[in-house]
């Protein structure tokens, strides 16, 4: 039988691989701590729940709109108008099944066969297989750096790349683009006229002074340009509930509609008026609680790698990821460590090569104080031995 070139060439998401192996082995009596999650680890807020249950019981459980129901929709264009001050109308919003739903449809409403798109290295695993897909052409950061740059949107443009994907607090490595990176990024976007899809799932989890700086901050006038991806998954502990956002101008939230009217129809009924709830700002307490333990979490698992030799990391601003660098004479094949490490050391953890960077692992700190402590023990334990030699 033949199948799609495309589809056929597309790879499994090695987070969700590993993070299945390391279950696995737990679940069969095996010692295992796993830092692989890219999820909380928290309840749902009570007031999602509640909405929830109340949907329900009203016997909200039937197809709505393929974009969504219009009160989710409207509260999504109102948060973010407030946000980003800006005048979001009903018709820039829709709700897909999740923020990584909501990049694909973006993304298929704007690439087309041979596009060349500029990704973040590291990247977060789906994006290259997304814009494959599609028959487009993954590009990188020529400049080499952790972020993308003003300078690798020029040079990526000069080589005909028509869109890029942001992704700033990144997945994997945690690290923020200062405000002076941000303006030169929104200078090259207007100097270039490309199109940008900012995946700002992470944008509540930002540890400096205020808002996490953002393209349209440092130019509001590029909100035609600019599509946000946004959700409820890792601010408010919801990612079961597959909810996420794009924010975006009306002709691209159109096409992007059409595609998930003839996909998938609509996101789950039930799970939008528990985003509802949230969005319009009944989980309050439970989101700051959860920030604040994120922010100790990062100051805990950071403050004990300090302390393993043979490691250097940047120390993470946002998202509850940390990207340390295996420092070694030779090569390290990360995949080949990671597995090592989880069989050997009793730990699981995300290879650099997932997300394009031999030589690094990625290390989450969703988990409790006592994980992250066990867990750089058995680290520290593991590079001591040599193990992965």
């Amino acid at each position: 039988m033949h199948y799609a070139r495309n589809a056929s060439s597309l790879e499994g998401s090695a987070t969700l691989m590993y993070t299945a192996k390391a279950a696995a082995m737990k679940a069969a009596g095996a010692d295992i701590v796993s830092l692989t999650a890219g999820q909380p680890d928290f309840p749902t807020p009570q007031a999602a729940i509640k909405a929830a249950e109340k949907a329900m019981a009203e016997g909200k459980t039937l197809y709505t709109p393929s974009m969504g129901i219009a009160e989710l929709r409207q509260a999504v264009a109102d948060r973010w108008s407030a946000v980003h001050y800006q005048d979001y109308k009903i018709e820039n919003a829709m709700v897909s099944n999740g923020a990584k739903h909501s990049i694909a449809n973006m993304l298929e409403a704007v690439v087309s066969p041979g596009d060349k798109v500029l990704l973040p290295k590291p990247y977060w695993v789906s994006y290259p297989q997304m814009v494959k897909r599609l028959g487009g052409v993954p590009v990188y950061p020529e400049t080499g750096g952790m972020l993308i740059t003003g300078d690798d949107i020029r040079l990526a443009a000069a080589s005909g790349a028509r869109g890029m994907i942001f992704n700033s607090p990144c997945n994997p490595s945690g690290l923020v683009n200062t405000r002076e990176m941000i303006e030169d990024i929104a200078a090259a976007v207007r100097e270039t006229g490309i199109w940008v899809i900012s995946d700002d799932i992470y944008e509540d989890l930002y540890y400096g002074s205020g808002r996490v700086p953002h393209i349209l901050e440092a130019d509001p006038g590029l909100k035609d340009q600019v599509a946000l991806i946004t959700g409820v998954s890792k601010t408010y502990a919801m990612t079961g509930w597959r909810i996420g956002f794009a924010i975006a101008n009306p002709d691209w939230i159109r096409i992007a509609g059409r595609i998930q009217a003839h996909t998938t129809s609509n996101p789950c009924s039930i799970s939008q008026y528990a985003a509802l709830a949230v969005v319009t700002g009944h989980a309050e307490e439970e989101r700051v609680q959860m920030y604040k333990a994120f922010e100790r979490r990062r100051d805990l698992i950071c403050g004990l790698l300090d302390e393993v030799p043979g490691l250097a990391f940047d120390r993470p601003e946002g998202a509850f990821y940390v990207y340390p660098k295996i420092l070694s004479e030779r090569e390290i094949n990360t995949e080949k460590f990671c597995v090592s490490l989880l069989e050997k050391g009793g730990l699981g953890t995300i290879p650099g090569s997932a997300f394009g960077n031999e030589g690094y692992i990625r290390l989450s700190f969703a988990v409790s104080d006592d994980d992250i402590a066990e867990a750089v023990k058995r680290l520290n334990s593991f590079l001591e031995r040599g193990d992965f030699k």
